[in-house]
């Protein structure tokens, strides 16, 4: 794939006075760019659409033509239904182990971030300030008024409590969630794998082209493929709530004290703000971190709960599709033939 890159100027575009030539800002070829990349992904939007409702079409047309449409389809759904049951049964396993390997390795990160938060915390709170601590006191109390969060241009750096208090545990699981949510690599165990290897379709050898099992399997893997695509999506997502959630529970333990902390004026506040923080992260932190692992928990099975009923509710609606195909009288050749036209000229 070739990369291109154009220093674009979109002010000298629109700056008449420049007596710049349209071509000189490159924007002319930057939307020739975009217009062939949308034009791209128009034609594979369209090609797949294409190529879905010819398998459709197929699929009645292989129904109509067989000879014992009733007993054939009841066969299938009987067997495809049995199929579902046996597959969302081994998908149900392969979640109770990954989530196994998440409960053990958030345990040993609420254990370590017990052991350590007040130390880590304390480079915020307390800091040590070789030139004095002039300037901090307003520091912390923004802060605090920010429920935990604080950019210090006098630093020019972020100041985060929440992220600090929670970075022992991220330290913790990272190799396990990120074998359990790469990025792109296959780890063996991650749920974007179980979600691929799972099939209603349990067949030893491909059936003949001509036979209508060839015609069903075929419609049965297109829905498999878009029901998959669009868990893709969804796992990413819940995988960025399942990771902020240590954070986000440490942080709404820790607001009401963010808020009493910022209520302190005059003599002797710094020290009342920092006491306020220390004191609650110790009396905290027993019951906060175990409810950041049990949140991440509860966030996990909440995927594996709503990727099971997509994957359920979705196939079981083809299985049924498949019974309804035999109804149709329509004769549906000639739109297969045209189909197949409109989808090689997509192809070119």
């Amino acid at each position: 794939m070739t990369l291109n890159i154009f220093t674009v100027s979109a002010r000298a575009y629109f700056d008449k006075t420049l007596c710049l030539e349209r071509s000189d800002t490159e924007i002319p070829k930057l939307q020739e760019v975009l217009k062939n990349l949308n034009n791209s992904v128009t034609k594979d939007l369209a090609r797949d659409y294409v190529s879905e409702a010819k398998g459709i079409l197929s699929l009645i047309k292989s129904v109509q033509l067989e000879s014992d449409t009733v007993g054939a389809q009841t066969e299938v759904q009987k067997n495809f239904e049995q199929n579902l049951c046996k597959a969302l049964e081994k998908l149900g396993w392969q979640f109770d182990m990954l989530h196994c390997v998440l409960d053990k390795c958030l345990s040993d990160g609420v254990e370590e971030s017990e052991r350590l938060c007040l130390t880590s915390a304390s480079s915020i709170i307390s800091p040590n300030l070789s030139h004095g601590k002039g300037g901090f006191h307003k520091i912390l109390k923004a802060l605090c008024k920010n429920d935990g969060y604080h950019w210090s241009n006098a630093w020019n750096r972020d100041l985060d409590l929440n992220v600090e208090l929670a970075q022992h545990m991220y330290k913790i699981i990272d190799e396990e969630f990120y074998s359990i949510f790469p990025i792109h690599c296959k780890t063996g165990k991650s749920v974007q794998e179980q979600i691929d290897k799972f099939s209603i379709i349990q067949n030893d050898t491909e059936p003949p082209r001509a036979s209508i099992r060839y015609h069903i399997d075929n419609f049965i893997k297109r829905e498999e493929i878009k029901l998959k695509m669009s868990l893709k999506r969804e796992v990413i997502e819940r995988k960025k709530e399942i990771s902020l959630s240590i954070e986000t529970t440490i942080k709404d333990a820790m607001v009401p004290h963010y808020k009493k902390a910022a209520k302190f004026q005059g003599t002797g506040s710094m020290k009342k703000m920092q006491n306020t923080l220390t004191e609650a992260i110790e009396n905290l932190k027993h019951d906060m971190f175990k409810q950041a692992k049990e949140e991440v928990l509860r966030k996990f099975r909440d995927l594996e709960q709503y990727i099971n009923d997509a994957l359920e509710s979705g196939l079981q609606r083809s299985i049924l599709l498949l019974t309804e195909t035999g109804k149709i009288e329509l004769d549906v050749l000639e739109d297969i033939k045209e189909l197949e036209k409109l989808l090689q000229q997509l192809s070119d």
